[in-house]
């Protein structure tokens, strides 16, 4: 767009074709035009072809920045996301023709709440966002409910029994790595990315201070996540096992051809075949994180060391994630360190 003085009025050139705004030129009123070029309102007034960004183009800028503030792990999950989720529904779209209405039909597309919750928090959103600084809308069509989706961490623990079936199982090719996870609650990624030298058999202890994912090892996103936890001597019986195996390796789990996992996603056929073979639900190798907490909570273990176990930043996390597995004794009248001490006005 191209703005020139006609006899004190402002008109517009777009693509050679020339239109009177009626407006005076001023520097408000130049300014104005600027702001109002991306708008709607400003395409049927004159006729305008060219519709500026597509949406897809602001989702590409807002990935683009993101690049230069995020681990490259996270860059690619929501370069993928954007492939598979966003660019089929929103192709050729400009900001202005996305509705509420619409947003409602592309959410209705989805059947897990995390991946809807990235793929708009993460890309959408901000690219809308930035859609209104620039003045191509005035409003984001993000007003919309999320639907009720069953989410992909709800959290359905093995009960003791259970794992110890599973961990008893002799045809179980991830015996020793599960038998870590059920016993530390540990991330997949995490055990995946253990290294002997992490092990340390002689305090009895375990430091975790990486992850395994998309081919990847990385440091883990948050401080709390590096952490040096208590060997059990559930736990110790299977590491032992498996230094017989892997021993001589930097690693501690490698898969059969001795190359490291790429990430969870490389155990899940076995798992679910194995689950399967003992007539057990089908349910994500994550729950094993899931079962230490709950069994652990369940049996009145301590809430805060549970919570440095897991890695969780406070125990309010923990804590609002496992309520429902705390078991509080109640016997009779509640007592505290205070019946051990002299007050005056108890004296009476």
């Amino acid at each position: 767009m191209r703005l020139y003085n006609r006899n004190g009025i402002l008109y517009i050139d777009i693509n050679g074709k020339r239109t009177s705004s009626k407006l005076q030129d001023t520097p408000t009123n130049r300014k104005l035009l600027e702001n109002q070029y991306k708008n709607t309102e400003f395409y049927k007034k004159f006729n305008v072809k060219t519709k500026g960004k597509t949406v897809l183009e602001f989702c590409r800028e807002v990935l683009e920045e993101k690049e230069k503030k995020l681990q490259p792990t996270t860059i690619s999950i929501y370069y993928s996301l954007f492939q598979s989720r966003i660019v089929t529904f929103f192709d050729r779209k400009y900001p202005h023709e996305i509705t509420p209405a619409k947003i409602k039909d592309w959410y209705s597309t989805f059947t897990d709440k995390s991946t809807l919750t990235t793929c708009v928090s993460a890309i959408l959103k901000p690219a809308f966002e930035n859609a209104i600084i620039e003045g191509y809308i005035q409003a984001t069509p993000f007003i919309v409910s999320f639907p009720t989706i069953k989410s992909d961490y709800e959290i359905q623990p093995f009960n003791l029994q259970e794992i110890d079936l599973i961990l008893s199982h002799e045809e179980n090719p991830y015996k020793n790595f599960l038998g870590v996870a059920f016993f530390t609650g540990a991330r997949t990624g995490e055990i995946l990315a253990l290294e002997w030298k992490d092990i340390d058999f002689e305090n009895k202890t375990i430091a975790i201070n990486k992850t395994r994912t998309l081919g990847m090892t990385k440091t883990p996103k948050t401080k709390s996540s590096i952490r040096v936890i208590d060997m059990l001597p559930q736990c110790e019986l299977f590491l032992r096992e498996q230094r017989k195996i892997t021993g001589l390796s930097q690693n501690v789990f490698l898969r059969a051809s001795g190359k490291i996992f790429s990430h969870s996603g490389d155990l899940a056929k076995g798992w679910h075949k194995l689950l399967k073979s003992l007539n057990l639900e089908k349910r994500s190798i994550y729950q094993t994180r899931h079962s230490f907490a709950s069994n652990m909570l369940s049996n009145k273990e301590e809430p805060l060391w549970v919570s440095q176990m897991l890695g969780h930043k406070n125990l309010n996390i923990t804590l609002e994630k496992y309520t429902k597995y705390l078991k509080v004794e109640k016997s009779g009248r509640k007592t505290t360190f205070l019946d051990d001490e002299y007050f005056s006005f108890a004296q009476n």
